[in-house]
Formats: structure tokens, sequence, C-alpha cells
């Protein structure tokens, strides 16, 4: 008995898994077993549907987590693809990312190999991980803040100065502990005076303090992070980038070459062989610079001499010997 299978709908499963006909042949297991040649034969049938033996047909559907009815069909319009991925247990992501985070996707791909859709699919375990690590960070933190209390009430004895000092860092490391206890990982549930004492929010807080911490103990050398601008979040995460001085060294410290990166007009991936080293810096600055339309490249340079004017227009900030507005220093 033999089962039609339509040579766009096998395409069209297998590649929404990201598979080559290789894995599908590979997921298939057992008597089931379907070889890389026959799936080949159904993908390069002439005549579209192709008359696939029950066996083959129900092995194929099985691997790909659909129906055999649903092989039979011509792939569905992109209208009602979404339905269809959701029947076989995917969701969408429906955001946005910044052009920074999505060269951080690639910069990671290309140093460390590790493919952007397996970025995302592993990033809420990476995240989770980083959480409990703050937490198990901050625990540690605490005990000593609570050694060194026990010790200063100790060598104080009973003057009151070092008593208070002691019993001030009791209470806050017993703050602490209820806010690690509830998971508060970017500090809002602080005591009141906490703010009273200077702690800033936007400035600092525990989970981007831990982040910066961990980098800097394993020595990862290719994250570096950004306070100048406020928070990459809302939260309180960090403006961050990865490979900063591989972006550095190809793009020679050119702003145009940096967008083209920023923006998607060069891959890594993409950058010839023949213009990698020091001493090819102009030529592939200028090659990077040449996969920028040209219009957008001029309405990119148009903006920039509009903001130096306006810059060029402000009056100079006086200088520390200036005495026009202060009188006289005799």
């Amino acid at each position: 008995m033999t089962t039609p299978i339509h040579l766009g709908a096998l395409r069209a499963f297998r590649e929404r898994k990201h598979w080559t006909q290789k894995q599908l042949a590979e997921a298939t297991k057992g008597k089931d077993k379907v070889s890389v040649p026959t799936i080949k034969r159904i993908e390069g049938n002439k005549e579209k549907l192709y008359a696939a033996n029950e066996r083959i047909a129900e092995a194929l559907a099985k691997a790909l987590g659909v129906n055999p009815s649903d092989l039979a069909s011509p792939p569905t319009p992109e209208a009602d693809r979404e339905e269809v991925l959701r029947k076989i247990g995917y969701r969408p992501l429906r955001t946005m990312v910044d052009s920074e985070t999505a060269l951080a996707f690639n910069m990671v791909q290309h140093l460390y190999g590790i493919p952007i859709r397996s970025q995302i699919e592993m990033a809420p375990l990476f995240m989770a991980l980083l959480a409990e690590g703050s937490l198990a960070w901050r625990r540690k933190r605490v005990a000593e803040i609570e050694e060194a209390a026990g010790h200063l009430q100790s060598l104080g004895g009973g003057h009151f100065a070092f008593a208070h000092a002691a019993h001030r860092a009791e209470q806050g490391a017993a703050d602490e502990r209820e806010s690690i206890a509830k998971r508060d990982l970017f500090g809002e549930h602080v005591g009141d005076d906490t703010f009273d004492l200077g702690f800033d929010p936007s400035q600092n807080n525990p989970f981007a303090d831990y982040l910066e911490d961990f980098v800097g103990s394993v020595a990862a050398t290719t994250v570096t992070f950004d306070k100048s601008f406020g928070w990459k979040t809302s939260e309180g995460l960090p403006n961050y980038r990865i490979g900063a001085e591989l972006i550095e060294q190809l793009t020679d410290g050119d702003p145009d070459a940096e967008y083209a990166l920023l923006h998607g007009h060069v891959k890594l991936k993409d950058v010839p062989e023949h213009l990698i080293g020091d001493d090819k810096n102009d030529e592939r600055v200028a090659w990077m610079i040449s996969r920028i339309p040209e219009q957008e490249l001029a309405a990119r340079k148009a903006e920039i001499e509009s903001l130096m004017g306006i810059l060029d227009d402000l009056p100079a900030p006086p200088s520390s010997g200036d005495t026009s507005k202060g009188g006289s220093n005799a």
C-alpha cells in the first residue's frame, strides 16, 4: 500500500526544523529508518506527488512530528504557516532586537561556533543559570559580611560606636537575605533607608554587579560592559559588547564600517579572506563601506553633517581661566 508525499511539503517540514536530508534520515530509527537516497528521490520527484511505501511515509511523518496526511498536501501559504508550526510545537517570539544585539548574536556564532538559533533556544537556560549564580554569589557575600560584623563586635567590646556599626551591618545583611529569598535579582525590595544612604538603581544593582564580577573572575576578554549610557533593559541589565576587540580590528575604528556591521550589510563570514590582516585595513574598510546602499550611506553622511553643524553652533564652555563672569582674580 502506498501513501502520497508531496515533494514540497516534505522539504518545507524538513526545513522548518532546520534539518538537512541527512539529519531527517537520522531522525528515522530502527526498522522504520529511511535512507538519504530515498529522501532525495522523494524531494527530487518531478511529478510532485511521490507514491511512497506506507512505512516510509509514516516514518518520515513521525520524525517531523506531523501526520502522514500533512505530507500529501502542497506547502501551506505563509498566512497558514504559523498554525501548522503551532501544531508541531513551535511558538512565535514577537519581538525586535536592536542592531547591537543582532551583532552580538553573530559575534557569539563567529567566536564560539554556536548557531544563532541555538543561542535563542538556550537563552532561558543561560539566564536561569546566571540568575541562580548571582543569588549564590550574594549569599556568599552576606555570609562574609555577617562574619565581619561579628568580628567587629568582638574587637570593639562594649564600645557603642563599634556595636552600632556592627548592628547596621547585621541589619543590612538581614535585608539582603530577605531580598535573596524573594529572588529579587535587581535589588528592588530594599530597606527604605538604603536610598537615603546612596543606593542608586540607575547606576548599579546586584545582578549587574554579579555579571561584572563574573566576567572578571573568568577573564572573559571577549565581553565588555558600557556604563556610560544607562542600562540596556528597563530592569537593569547592562549594556555590553561581544568581541569588541575583533570589531575594532575589522573596522579599523571606522564608524561607517562599524555601521555596516551593525546594520547587517556585512556579515563576519562574508569578509573576504584576502582582506584580513592589518596590512589590508584600508581595502577591507572600503569594501565594508561599499556594502552599504548608496542612498542609505548618503543619508547617513547628511545626518552626521547636520549634527556636526548643530554642535559647531553651540557656544563653547568657559575655560577655567575665563573671568568674564566671575570677576577679577586679583
